[in-house]
């Protein structure tokens, strides 16, 4: 309630002052002198009309025509009775504003200040001297001189130590043919060797050979014999029988009657090829 009678008072008195500075500005400073009609038609306050003030005429001017009478003016009307005012309705009251509880305050961090670059110191340009710079240039050179000796020299090294390499290479390939070489004459040496003792022992074996009587042909004894390094036989074994018994046990009688076998002399090649002799003996031969 206190609020709305502050409202109202507060926009009549804004009103008033409205119509006070209206009527200061529209109101004129010096009002003008009515025309003569208008002053003869102003009454008193009785209701009289009042003569209008005659100007000053000069003394040769004609008399002035008598003015008419004026007529009567009408009985103003009566006032109408003021309308009832109407209080204006209270305004209703504002809502309240919701209360948001204080926003943390944001910590503001202090701007890094960045150091400040300071201008370049002057710098004192060394003084070049002539006879400093020929001195090294000279360094220079006879540095850059002997590093082309050291690299020309260890080129010839490096040369020299591939042709010994390459020497070498081929020395070892040489002796490695001639090694082979050797071992491939040693071994056909040994072959024509082995060759001929096997067919001295065959013909030595076969020419004491006594056949039985009635034995087919084709048939054939294998036979295991074991010698001795003079060529003595020291056993002789039937690994492979012919079918007949008669033609195994003649077999094993050519060889003992043979004894001492033909073997060769090198104690190497009668150990490898020759200690331990396998023969076969076919009855049609």
């Amino acid at each position: 309630m206190n609020l709305s009678r502050r409202n109202l008072l507060l926009s009549v008195c804004l009103h008033g002052g409205l119509v006070l500075v209206l009527w200061l500005v529209a109101k004129p400073h010096t009002l003008p002198e009515p025309p003569p009609v208008m002053q003869a038609m102003l009454m008193p306050a009785g209701g009289a009309v009042l003569p209008a003030p005659q100007p000053a005429l000069p003394a040769d001017a004609p008399a002035p025509a008598p003015l008419p009478e004026p007529e009567p003016l009408p009985p103003p009307p009566e006032p109408a009775p003021p309308k009832p005012v109407t209080p204006p309705k209270p305004a209703p009251e504002p809502a309240k504003p919701a209360v948001k509880p204080p926003a943390k305050p944001e910590t503001v961090k202090p701007a890094e200040k960045k150091p400040e670059k300071q201008p370049p110191k002057p710098r004192n340009e060394p003084r070049i001297d002539p006879d400093a710079v020929d001195s090294e240039l000279a360094e220079v050179e006879k540095e850059t001189q002997r590093i082309a000796r050291e690299q020309a020299e260890q080129r010839k090294r490096d040369a020299l130590a591939r042709q010994q390499a390459l020497a070498a290479q081929a020395a070892d390939e040489a002796e490695a043919l001639a090694a082979q070489a050797a071992a491939d004459a040693r071994a056909r040496q040994m072959a024509a060797q082995i060759g001929e003792f096997t067919r001295a022992i065959d013909r030595k074996i076969k020419s004491v050979w006594r056949l039985p009587a009635n034995v087919p042909a084709g048939l054939t004894t294998e036979m295991r014999i074991t010698l001795l390094p003079g060529g003595e036989v020291a056993s002789v074994v039937v690994i492979r029988s012919s079918g007949n018994p008669a033609l195994d046990a003649s077999a094993q009688e050519a060889v003992r009657r043979a004894s001492p076998l033909p073997v060769p002399s090198d104690p190497a090649l009668f150990r490898e090829q020759f200690k331990v002799l396998t023969l076969k003996l076919k009855s049609e031969e």
